[in-house]
C-alpha cells in the first residue's frame, strides 16, 4: 500500500527551519573564527617581519657608518702622503738649488786664461836676419 503524504504543519516546518538556521549560524561562527584567527596571524606575522626588517635596515646602517669612517680616515691618510711627499720634493729642489748656487763672490770671478806653452825643442831655430846692404 501507498503511503499517504502527509503535509507538514507549522511546527515541523519552523523546527527545519530553526535547525538549518542554527547549522547556518554555526558555520558562519566557524568561518568568523576563522578568518579573525587568520588576520591575527598575519599580523603577528608581518609584525615580525617589520621588526626584522628594522633590526636589519640597523645593522645595514651600522655598516655603512663604518665603511664611511673607514672612507674618511683612507682620505685623509691619502692626504698626509700627498702633502708630505710635496713638501719633501720642495725640501729636496731647494737642497739642490742651494748645492748647485755659486755665491755672489764666484758669480763675479772669471776664470783663469787658458795659457799653452809650445816646448822649445820643437820650434825651428830662427834664421839670422841679413845683414843691410851699403
Amino acid at each position: 500500500m501507498a503511503e499517504q503524504m502527509t503535509t507538514p504543519g507549522n511546527d515541523e516546518i519552523n523546527a527545519k527551519l530553526d535547525a538549518s538556521e542554527a547549522r547556518v549560524d554555526a558555520r558562519l561562527a566557524n568561518v568568523d573564527t576563522s578568518v579573525k584567527t587568520g588576520f591575527a596571524e598575519l599580523r603577528t606575522a608581518f609584525a615580525e617581519l617589520r621588526a626584522d626588517m628594522a633590526r636589519q635596515m640597523g645593522q645595514t646602517h651600522a655598516e655603512m657608518e663604518k665603511m664611511r669612517a673607514d672612507m674618511h680616515k683612507g682620505m685623509m691618510d691619502i692626504v698626509k702622503w700627498v702633502v708630505g711627499f710635496g713638501l719633501a720634493s720642495i725640501g729636496a729642489i731647494f737642497t739642490v738649488s742651494k748645492m748647485t748656487e755659486k755665491t755672489q763672490a764666484e758669480a763675479h770671478m772669471q776664470a783663469p786664461p787658458i795659457v799653452i806653452t809650445i816646448p822649445q825643442a820643437a820650434v825651428a831655430p830662427a834664421a839670422p836676419a841679413p845683414a843691410p846692404a851699403k
